[in-house]
């Protein structure tokens, strides 16, 4: 048994700051409607939408056009779930993982443990970092010029990020004496 934790999010309080670091990287017109839409509230209007494609082709996913896979899923998203429990955007987070706070849990992991992510990934590598240094044992893997997607934008990489961390966790299973 082992646990992959791909781009996780086990800290709501770390997230916003690593999202408040990615705004502040955006162009300067791109920063003011995102940051005047969040304070207004109005989330709807074109160019707050445009804003947010704008940040998510950097932080979300790189890849142009997105893949198949990633506009159904975004098609059947469940917008009513999703601002239940995050809230109404990426920076306004006001639902039920509002003060959501895991990582003093990661001790409780009894298993091999592998955190992977990109390189421009939501789940920051600064972030993702802190939370393998949480997990004593654990692996980390970041993927260069990749994003939360990352398994879709290095999908060669990450099959054999994880199949290697498979094997490996086999491999030390099969071979220890009873």
């Amino acid at each position: 048994m082992s646990l992959i934790l791909s781009g996780p999010c086990l800290s709501t309080s770390h997230f916003t700051s690593d999202q408040k670091v990615y705004l502040l990287e955006l162009p300067d017109a791109l920063r003011r409607i995102i940051s005047e839409s969040e304070a207004s509230g109005c989330f709807s209007s074109r160019e707050y939408q445009d804003a947010m494609l704008s940040y998510y082709k950097i932080h979300m996913c790189r890849l142009d056009p997105l893949p198949d896979c990633l506009n159904r899923t975004m098609e059947k998203l469940g917008h009513e779930v999703y601002e239940q429990m995050w809230g109404p955007s990426e920076f306004t987070i006001t639902g039920t993982l509002e003060n959501y706070e895991r990582v003093d849990r990661l001790k409780e992991i009894s298993v091999p443990t592998l955190f992977t992510c990109g390189r421009y990934d939501e789940a920051t590598p600064s972030t993702t970092a802190y939370y393998h240094s949480m997990l004593p044992g654990s692996e980390i893997v970041i993927f260069e010029d990749a994003s939360h997607q990352h398994h879709l934008e290095k999908t060669g990489e990450y099959l054999a990020v994880v199949r290697n961390f498979i094997d490996k966790i086999e491999n030390r299973r099969y071979s220890t004496p009873p």
